[in-house]
């Protein structure tokens, strides 16, 4: 039995999903990666779709606040280019930080409009130790606990904190924390 078949026997509706972009030959070759799926189906208009899809070239503050005041119940963006103020600018709007273009294939695309799972995984511009040490700071641990634990000096862990901080725009510890739980990064 093939998928298409298999998906309207066992009643599950495919979600709907409506592609916004202001390049109409990406907008052509994203709806074309989705046509062929069983559990997506893209439809022009925003307010009949579940999930609305923004392809952007690089997503700035105006922008994330016009997608996420759209009212759409989910928002996957894409951007071309995702630089270090990109989750930043994405979690003030409440929006989950933007996949790159180049990292996104049908099957990923799918996945995320479908699965209902988080927008990135984990966080393309944060490595391990940024992860851990966030994680350790959102767990309530002191810089001495922080260094123990990943077993480096009270320097390196401020100075890694101090470049997390400038790197996305935080004013101190606990906006970091704030903004990784927002970000879906914890």
């Amino acid at each position: 039995m093939s998928s298409a078949l298999a998906t309207v026997d066992s009643g599950i509706e495919p979600v709907r999903v409506a592609v916004e972009s202001r390049d109409l030959i990406s907008a052509a070759g994203v709806t074309h990666l989705l046509k062929n799926s069983p559990r997506v189906r893209v439809v022009q208009d925003r307010s009949d779709a579940h999930v609305l899809l923004a392809l952007v070239n690089e997503l700035c503050a105006q922008q994330a606040a016009r997608l996420r005041a759209c009212g759409s119940p989910k928002i996957v963006v894409i951007a071309a280019r995702v630089h270090d103020l990109t989750p930043s600018i994405a979690a003030q709007a409440g929006l989950a930080v933007p996949l790159r273009r180049a990292d996104v294939n049908a099957e990923r695309l799918i996945k995320l409009l479908v699965g209902g799972h988080a927008v990135q995984d984990r966080s393309p511009v944060l490595n391990d130790r940024d992860l851990q040490l966030l994680k350790l700071l959102a767990d309530g641990a002191t810089i001495a606990e922080v260094a123990a634990r990943l077993f480096c000096s009270e320097r390196t862990v401020k100075y890694a904190l101090h470049q997390l901080l400038e790197r996305f725009g935080l004013r101190n510890r606990v906006h970091a924390v704030a903004w990784a739980l927002r970000s879906g990064l914890l």
